[in-house]
C-alpha cells in the first residue's frame, strides 16, 4: 500500500490496516502535485506540453509507484501504468477525478474509487451556509457593524422557497437533508432518469429534458455535478435566462458547469440576486478576474469540502473499500473514467 498525499499522514492507522490485511506494508512517501497543474490536467489531459513540464518522479517516489498494489492520495503521475506494474486500485481521496484521465488506468486494469461521500457533508453545510448567509443578508450587517453603523437590513426566509439540486450524488443528497429541515420544496435533476420516477430526497424528480422548466419553477438553484463533457457551459446563457427574477445560483460541482460571462452578465443585469460559487473555470482565480468585482457574487477558493476530520473520514472510507478489496467483494464509489463519475 502506498500513501504518497502528505495531508493523510497524521490520520493513518497502521494498526487497523493490518487487522484488515495481515503483513500489509505501508510506503509512506510524499507525492503532490500543484493546484494549477492538477487543474491543466483536468482541462487538458492528453497534452504533450503537459506531459514534458511533469516534475520527474525521486527515486524514493519511484520505487514506491513500482511496488504498489494500492494507493491513496489525491494525485498519480501521468501515464501510471509503466510506473506502477503492480497497482491494481487507486482510492482517491476527493471527489473530483479529471486529473486522473491523464494517467491512463484502464491501460493498466486499474481500479479507481472517489472520495465523493467523503467532504459531502462539508460541502452541503456550506451550501445552507452560503444560502442563509444572502437570504438574512449577514454580509451587510457585518460591513454595517464594521462601521459602527445601526442601520436595519431585514433578510428574508428559506422556508416556503422551491430549491433545485442539479445532481443528485453524495453531495446533492446531503444538500437535500439538510435543506428539507427549512420546510422548502425539493426538486432533483438527475442525467439517468425516467418519467414517473420518484426519489425519497426530493419532492420531485426530473431529468435533463426538464431542465430549463425547473430552472425557472426555483427559487434557489445548486450545482452538484460533476465536471464532465457532457456538463460543460450547462449553465450557459439560456440556463440563466432561465432562472426564476431574483434567484439563487450556488455552483459546489466544477468551474466548468458554468459560462462565467453569462454567469457576470446576470449578475450584473439583475436576474439574479446573488450566486455563490467555491469553485472557478480557472484556478487559482487571478487577481485580476472580473468574477471579483461581479455584484453579489460570493466566492470561496475551493474550500467547501475542508473540515477538521476530513482526513479520518477519507481513511475510513479507504479502511471500508480495503476490507471489501481483501475480500473480493466489490468496492464503493467505483468511477468509470469514460464518463467521469
Amino acid at each position: 500500500m502506498y500513501v504518497p498525499y502528505p495531508g493523510l499522514h497524521h490520520a493513518i492507522d497502521h494498526d487497523r490496516l493490518e487487522a484488515i490485511r495481515p503483513g500489509i506494508d505501508v510506503l509512506d512517501v510524499p507525492y503532490e502535485i500543484e493546484h494549477e497543474f492538477r487543474a491543466a490536467r483536468e482541462r487538458e489531459p492528453f497534452s504533450e506540453e503537459l506531459r514534458r513540464e511533469e516534475p520527474p518522479l525521486s527515486p524514493d517516489q519511484a520505487a514506491a509507484f513500482a511496488r504498489a498494489h494500492v494507493i491513496l492520495t489525491l494525485d498519480v503521475p501521468m501515464d501510471l501504468p509503466p510506473l506502477a506494474p503492480h497497482l491494481r486500485w487507486i482510492q482517491a481521496i476527493g471527489s473530483g477525478v479529471g486529473q486522473f484521465v491523464s494517467a491512463r488506468l484502464p491501460e493498466g486494469d486499474i481500479v479507481l474509487t472517489n472520495g465523493a461521500s467523503i467532504g459531502a457533508v462539508s460541502i452541503a453545510e456550506w451550501t445552507l451556509a452560503r444560502i442563509l448567509q444572502i437570504l438574512k443578508r449577514l454580509p451587510q450587517h457585518d460591513a454595517r457593524a464594521r462601521e459602527h453603523r445601526w442601520v436595519m437590513a431585514h433578510g428574508t426566509t428559506l422556508a416556503g422557497r422551491t430549491v433545485a439540486i442539479v445532481g443528485l450524488g453524495a453531495i446533492g443528497r446531503e444538500v437535500a437533508r439538510r435543506a428539507r429541515s427549512f420546510d422548502v420544496t425539493l426538486i432533483g435533476v438527475r442525467r439517468h432518469w425516467s418519467r414517473g420516477q420518484g426519489d425519497p430526497d426530493v419532492d420531485e424528480l426530473t431529468g435533463p429534458d426538464d431542465f430549463h422548466d425547473v430552472l425557472g419553477r426555483s427559487d434557489i438553484v445548486v450545482a452538484a455535478v460533476p465536471g464532465t463533457a457532457d456538463n460543460e457551459n450547462l449553465f450557459d446563457a439560456a440556463a440563466f435566462a432561465a432562472m426564476r427574477p431574483g434567484s439563487i445560483f450556488v455552483n459546489v460541482g466544477r468551474g466548468m458547469l458554468v459560462d462565467e460571462g453569462a454567469l457576470m452578465a446576470s449578475l450584473h443585469a439583475g436576474r439574479l440576486r446573488a450566486a455563490a460559487i467555491d469553485v472557478a473555470r480557472t484556478e487559482p482565480l487571478p487577481p485580476d478576474s472580473p468574477l471579483w468585482t461581479a455584484p453579489n457574487l460570493y466566492i470561496s477558493p475551493h474550500s467547501s469540502a475542508g473540515s477538521d476530520d476530513y482526513a479520518r473520514r477519507a481513511f475510513d472510507l479507504f479502511c471500508d473499500n480495503l476490507t471489501r478489496f481483501v475480500a473480493g467483494e466489490p468496492l464503493r464509489n467505483v468511477v468509470d473514467l469514460t464518463t467521469g463519475y
